[in-house]
């Protein structure tokens, strides 16, 4: 076995874990200065005492992680497979996170799956992470695109595993410590004390949404009541589940996500990882898809044609879809609404910004919490705003060469 990199593993752990991982492979402690090192040693089985290790203890110090590493590495060469074991581990929990897994059961030859059914199961895979980062800032039938920054800013920190042959698996790996904000924290902004959340509750959540939609499932099947559909929207049931949930039990013999909370101090003191399980078959299709129709029905969506100013532009960076507002004149009850453009559409925006005139565009409205939307746009032309108007009436003008 080849040693691993114990400056990495050290960088991954406390002297107070370590010490808990020899305790409980039968070291003992022996000597030192509390609060400044320790000493531990193994135990042969023919009861002699052996050389051991020093384990720093005051984290202060400036050659804390040396002797860190230097324990680490000492631990590894005198101890069993048992503690190498765990050293491993260690290293590997702290780089790759919490470990979820979506399994979808085809009939295709061996590690295969049809290409349709594959797309299915990655889209119900993000899907359903997706619904556990925006349950955790609200609770809603149909989401839409509300709760979009957290759910993306989550997501873009998720690692995707290796496939496992037989039933086909993704396997996801979501960062437990790291901390996601529900808007955007700008250069020298101070971290919010609410709207933040670990990846761990994000999980967490999906976990609960995910055992409330098998619970509905269960229920309406078994009673025919729809009641527990509309009763567990208050644990993360929403219309985006049944969407997610559906794409990976369609085409296939059956699904099951499976969770692994990876805790170190759970990890050094020898215990097993925190798991859950949820299974779902193609018999749940029908039930699934009743909750999502009656879901959506809670959308309330119309379709408009607003005309309004662009006062406000966002996107991540230059050459990606963006965010406008528009301050609007006609067309709608909202005096204010937000869209989100693709790339040509949103260049055209900052023109129209930039030269003051207002944009008239046609979509689907739909309000989401305090904030108007309008999806699927349609840019239809640029128009002058008057003068002398009041802000309410302008005259439409289409530019040239722009459409």
């Amino acid at each position: 076995m080849n040693a691993p990199d114990f400056r990495e593993i050290a960088r991954h752990l406390t002297d107070r874990q370590l010490a808990l991982a020899l305790q409980n492979n039968g070291w003992q402690k022996y000597g030192g200065q509390e609060n400044l090192y320790s000493r531990w040693r193994p135990i042969s089985e023919g009861g002699e005492r052996v050389r051991g290790i020093l384990l720093p203890q005051d984290a202060e110090t400036e050659d804390y992680f040396e002797l860190l590493s230097q324990a680490v590495a000492q631990a590894w060469k005198m101890g069993d497979g048992d503690i190498r074991s765990v050293l491993e581990r260690a290293a590997t929990l702290h780089s790759l996170g919490d470990e979820v897994k979506f399994h979808k059961e085809t009939r295709s030859q061996r590690g295969t799956i049809p290409w349709t059914a594959g797309e299915d199961l990655h889209a119900g895979a993000q899907k359903s992470m997706v619904v556990g980062a925006k349950t955790r800032k609200s609770k809603a039938a149909y989401f839409g695109n509300a709760n979009y920054f957290l759910a993306k800013s989550f997501l873009d920190s998720v690692l995707m595993g290796q496939t496992e042959v037989g039933s086909y698996v993704i396997t996801a790996y979501v960062p437990p410590e790291e901390v996601y904000t529900e808007r955007k924290i700008n250069p020298g902004e101070t971290m919010p004390l609410l709207g933040r959340h670990t990846g761990r509750e994000i999980t967490l959540g999906m976990v609960d949404a995910l055992s409330a939609a098998r619970e509905s499932v269960d229920h309406f099947k078994a009673s025919g009541s729809t009641h527990g559909f509309v009763e567990n929207v208050r644990r993360g049931f929403c219309y985006e589940l049944t969407q997610a949930v559906r794409a990976l039990i369609r085409d296939s013999d059956g699904a099951e996500i499976e969770v692994e909370l990876n805790s170190a101090e759970d990890l050094f003191r020898g215990e097993p990882a925190q798991r859950h399980r949820l299974e779902f078959s193609p018999s749940d299709y029908s039930a699934l898809e009743t909750a999502g129709n009656i879901f959506a029905a809670t959308a309330a969506a119309e379709y408009v044609t607003v005309l309004g100013a662009v006062t406000q532009l966002e996107r991540p960076k230059p050459g990606e879809p963006g965010v406008v507002r528009l301050d609007v004149f006609s067309g709608s009850r909202a005096k204010k609404m937000r869209v989100r453009l693709k790339v040509e559409d949103y260049d055209l925006a900052v023109d129209a910004h930039r030269n003051n005139l207002a944009l008239r565009i046609r979509g689907r409205q739909e309000v989401e919490g305090r904030y108007f939307w309008l999806y699927d746009p349609e840019i239809l032309e640029l128009a002058q705003i008057r003068p002398e108007s009041s802000g309410e009436t302008v005259e439409p003008g289409k530019q040239e060469g722009l459409f």
